[in-house]
């Protein structure tokens, strides 16, 4: 069994990647420094390929098939042309409708079975929205419905929570089961809150009226998707047995491990980049080190609010966030302090450092890790997707991306690492 300590000194290799970027040359001054200002090629930033969902089972196409269907159905109550007296009212609805139409015909191309499930719920709770503004804007109050289907949809959810005893062959695909339902229970909970509320006179405020409509629409879809999910778990495996009281229990040797790992960064996520000896403005060190401080601050923060509100199969999964994401800040830390992250940025540079954060996302998906590390690895893989995006729209500068960049390498090689720790605790190999 690897202590803690064990741990982090496993971790410790991560940080010879870190050090690129080092030229061993004295540092810049910040009046020496400019701002870096060039465009970056959209082709700088090579695609990932996702690893396999970690979800254990596979997830029915029939659950998709369902929020096409019935966004289908909604979509086809509004006329392509809708008369309605107001002609700005006319043309918004008739533009969102076309919007709603375009994506309905087109694949989600998300790479994991959950994500396209959410890319449905969305764009079914679209359709409704142009459903409900197109029926207010024409006369019809849809409010006392829109009221019974909410109680509903509540009376349901307290239904599924009562019977979600957190059924599984291990704790360990305990997490990766209900850790995705306890996000649904959550979304389906805000979804069906009082807010926003149907308007007194839907005809005066039409696009109100198709928002309240949209909120339920979203929370019924989320809510079925989070029964037909641990139905088809269920079916698929025969031995299984509650494991709330091993989660809880994790989550509590869990929470001592987060505490002490992160407790020898603190005085740096308290001082922030004054912590250091020298100037960092303008360099990727800067970039690198405010990402790391703050994804490490908001890991260890999600982990202890999951841990407090009852989502112990959630908090298994930030532990393991936190651990990754505060062995990425020590790693930066240490090759800041030795000079490292604050040579020139360039196109080369910026290139060198996505293709160092591909290889280790790779390398999680070419070790075919587990699930548990597959879902700890989320940040780096939406980190990395969305600098791409970045680069594509025109956001962020260089300097930006190429501390993201950083980031995300340093963060990826710290996740099979930190899986294989988390799933030790779980096993209760203390």
């Amino acid at each position: 069994m690897r202590s803690r300590r064990t741990f982090l000194a496993g971790l410790g290799t991560v940080g010879i990647a870190g050090l690129a970027g080092c030229s061993g040359l004295p540092f810049l001054g910040q009046n020496q420094r400019d701002r870096p200002d060039f465009d970056v090629p959209t082709d700088a930033i090579p695609p990932i390929e996702w690893p396999a969902s970690p979800f254990p089972v596979a997830v029915p196409d029939a659950l998709a098939d369902t929020h096409r269907e019935r966004a289908n159905a909604l979509l086809d109550g509004v006329p392509v042309d809708p008369s309605v007296p107001n002609h700005a009212v006319a043309t918004k609805i008739q533009s969102r409708r076309e919007r709603v139409a375009a994506q309905l015909d087109r694949v989600a191309d998300e790479p994991v079975a959950l994500d396209r499930l959410s890319w449905w719920r969305r764009w079914r709770g679209s359709a409704a929205d142009v459903a409900g503004a197109y029926r207010a804007a024409t006369g019809q109050n849809d409010g006392a419905t829109l009221s019974d289907r909410r109680r509903t949809v509540r009376d349901r959810l307290g239904s599924f929570e009562s019977d979600h005893e957190y059924r599984a062959e291990t704790v360990r695909e305990a997490v990766l089961v209900h850790a995705p339902l306890e996000r649904l229970i959550s979304r389906t909970r805000r979804r069906a809150g009082p807010d926003p509320g149907y308007p007194d006179d839907p005809l005066a405020d039409p696009f109100r009226a198709g928002d309240a409509i949209k909120q339920v629409e979203v929370a019924a879809a989320t809510l079925n998707d989070a029964r037909r999910l641990k139905d088809t778990y269920l079916t698929d495996r025969s031995a299984v047995t509650t494991q709330w009281s091993a989660l809880i229990d994790a989550t509590d040797r869990l929470r001592f491990a987060v505490s002490e790992t992160i407790e020898p960064v603190r005085r740096f996520l308290d001082a922030g980049p004054d912590a250091f000896d020298h100037n960092l403005d303008l360099t990727p060190a800067h970039e690198l080190f405010t990402t790391a401080a703050s994804q490490a601050r908001a890991a260890e923060n999600a982990f202890h609010e999951r841990r407090d509100e009852g989502s112990h199969a959630t908090a298994v999964i930030e532990a393991g966030e936190t651990l990754a994401a505060v062995e990425a800040l020590r790693t930066a830390i240490e090759g800041i302090q030795d000079g490292g992250y604050q040579d020139e940025v360039t196109r080369e540079s910026i290139e060198q450092t996505a293709r160092r954060a591909n290889d280790a996302i790779d390398a999680i998906r070419t070790a075919e890790a587990d699930g548990l590390a597959v879902r700890i690895a989320r940040p780096a893989l939406s980190w990395y997707e969305s600098i791409s995006a970045w680069i594509e729209e025109g956001h962020a500068g260089p300097l930006r991306q190429q501390g993201a960049l950083a980031w995300t390498e340093l963060y990826a090689r710290a996740v099979l690492p930190a899986a294989e720790f988390v799933n030790e605790r779980l096993a209760k190999r203390i």
